[in-house]
């Protein structure tokens, strides 16, 4: 084989010393293009970290840039961190579907809202923000209200 520079040399020597022992490419690892593999292995991560955003870059399709970006926003972290009460409040059948409706994870950061935030100012922010971003896209858009039942 030819045509490999030292530094993708030095990415399969790291990739080869972080995977577990028998097998060189666990199987979401196997699926992923060598520049995904390369941005895992670029952040320094633990291997429960590595294998997650290794799985769920697989199974939600996630390009390069959104991989990074999850990795940068801490997203394993934040999954399923939210607090709820379906578990108590719904019955059982009902309560999985409810919690997966709500687990994944929202940043908020660019919203620049810090310490304990009321909803209502949650809310604002994101309105505003929408707004913008309408305006932004220039004519032929709408904005129908907020809280609109559907």
């Amino acid at each position: 084989m030819t045509g490999l520079s030292p530094r993708n040399l030095q990415y399969m020597t790291t990739f080869a010393r972080q995977s577990p022992g028998e097998s060189i490419a666990p199987q979401p690892v196997a699926r992923l293009p060598w520049g995904h593999i390369r941005a895992i292995l670029d952040k320094n991560l633990g291997s429960d970290a590595r294998n997650w955003y290794a799985a769920a870059a697989v199974e939600y399709g996630w390009s390069r840039n959104v991989l990074m970006n999850m990795i940068m926003n801490k997203s394993m972290e934040r999954t399923g961190a939210a607090p709820s009460n379906f578990s108590r409040q719904l019955a059982a059948a009902d309560s999985e579907p409810a919690q997966q409706v709500a687990k994944d994870p929202y940043a908020f950061e660019f919203h620049e809202l810090c310490g304990e935030v009321a909803e209502r100012n949650l809310e604002q922010a994101l309105m505003d923000r929408i707004c913008d971003t309408l305006r932004e896209l220039g004519p032929g858009f709408a904005f129908v209200g907020r809280q609109v039942h559907l």
